[in-house]
């Protein structure tokens, strides 16, 4: 199994407020992104709380010797909401929380869990999203009010639903896909700045994995850069 990952400032932003954990243990793979929100000193605060605790949970579950990837990962983001929740209660900074995509990968089984906005995509013959996004603008498809091309240019297409830290508790959605070629995990920094056809071209015609992340990043600060890209 290759992994490669990189998290970038983008062109607007003075501070990055996503982070990015891959971590190989014996018997597994997890990877997290994360994209906090707040401002400096809240959301990069969340999302290393984030995936510091999830990273943290994990690590103990597995070397327990747990294999029920979708509980661990469920104890995880719990564990993590309550920490950043209660941060940003004891600091009063309301705004804090921090959307988390993560995945546990073994040769014969991927679970992925997320909360808000950032995407898990398949990777094959074309480019599939497995994750829902926890957001404004899908509430409105899923209520038949807008169509998902009208998403993508939404005005409130950036509010999210769900996030990590801003209330006590915490509701994850988990998918249990099957992977063709590749698993693109991402912030939305990624997504409003490169469109789908674009992410695959990228990939596809990448010589490696590191030249296809290289090539990702570059491509979203070129278009604009408005936010962080992990």
């Amino acid at each position: 199994m290759n992994i490669a990952a990189q998290t970038d400032v983008g062109q607007e932003k003075t501070t990055n407020e996503d982070a990015i954990t891959t971590t190989e243990f014996e018997s597994a793979h997890l990877v997290i992104v994360a994209d906090g929100m707040g401002g400096h000193a809240a959301g990069d605060v969340a999302s290393d709380m984030a995936t510091s605790t999830i990273s943290e949970t994990v690590a103990t579950a597995l070397g327990n010797g747990r294999e029920d990837f979708e509980s661990i990962l469920d104890d995880a983001i719990t564990a993590a909401n309550e920490e950043v929740h209660e941060y940003a209660a004891a600091e009063d900074i309301h705004t804090m929380g921090t959307t988390v995509v993560a995945a546990i990968l073994t040769d014969d089984d991927i679970v992925i869990a997320n909360v808000g906005d950032s995407r898990a995509y398949n990777v094959g013959a074309s480019l599939e999203q497995i994750t829902v996004d926890h957001s404004l603008v899908q509430e409105l498809i899923d209520e038949g009010e807008i169509t998902p091309e009208e998403a993508k240019t939404h005005p409130q297409r950036n509010v999210i639903s769900q996030s990590l830290g801003t209330e006590s508790s915490v509701s994850p959605d988990f998918y249990q896909p099957d992977i063709d070629d590749y698993l693109l995990m991402c912030s939305d920094g990624l997504t409003e700045e490169v469109p789908e056809e674009s992410i695959y071209d990228s990939i596809d015609s990448a010589a490696s994995l590191g030249a296809a992340v290289d090539k990702l990043v570059s491509t979203a600060n070129d278009n604009g850069g408005s936010d962080n890209i992990s």
